[in-house]
């Protein structure tokens, strides 16, 4: 058999590498929509963690904390883990935000990760339709408390170009906090603006 033929054979048998990148990344589209469509709804329960894809948790075990309120302990009940890199509970006005993690990324980012929001201990919503990895375009890097009643919370947005370090813009979206007939909060987004990011 010729060499030449061999070596076609050995390449369809060959496994075929996957970038893990490539396996599931979030939908971003929702950042792109105006208005907003609300995926929150009144008197739900905090979702339910996805399914962990993650084999990088035995290395970052570090980055797992323990839950120390009622809201962190909803978030972990609901099965998701509470992680310490840039995941510190945050709480001002009776509100309270709360991020889980569905697995880490091999330099223990947090993937499948989420935020939910409680507004004096009743779960109100999360900040994003979707979970999300870190960096890829529509992940959540910071989010504010500006009052009783509205937050702020910033995602990355890469072009295709851009270096993961460095998302080339910013979609900021606004939210405000409703109360139903029940008085059970719901958190609503309302508005989203992108910005090109200042480069040195």
């Amino acid at each position: 058999m010729k060499a030449s033929t061999l070596f076609l054979i050995g390449l369809a048998l060959a496994p075929i590498a996957i970038p893990t990148t490539a396996l599931s990344q979030p939908d971003s589209s929702w950042l792109e929509k105006k208005p907003l469509t609300n995926w929150n709804k009144p008197g739900a329960a905090v979702p339910k963690a996805p399914e962990n894809t993650s084999s990088h948790e035995i290395g970052c075990q570090q980055q797992i904390r323990s839950a120390s309120t009622p809201e962190e302990r909803a978030v972990k009940a609901a099965g998701w883990t509470l992680y310490s890199t840039r995941g510190e509970t945050k709480s001002s006005s009776g509100l309270w935000l709360v991020k889980g993690q569905t697995g880490f990324d091999g330099m223990c980012r947090p993937i499948g990760y989420q935020e939910f929001l409680f507004v004096n201990g009743v779960f109100a919503g999360t900040t994003s339709p979707i979970s999300m990895n870190a960096r890829a375009d529509g992940s959540l890097f910071q989010t504010n408390i500006e009052s009783s009643s509205q937050l702020t919370a910033q995602f990355a947005r890469y072009a295709t170009q851009d270096a993961l370090c460095c998302p080339s813009r910013t979609s900021m979206v606004t939210y405000r906090i409703d109360f139903n007939s029940n008085k059970k909060p719901l958190l609503v987004p309302v508005d989203v603006t992108t910005y090109a990011n200042h480069r040195e």
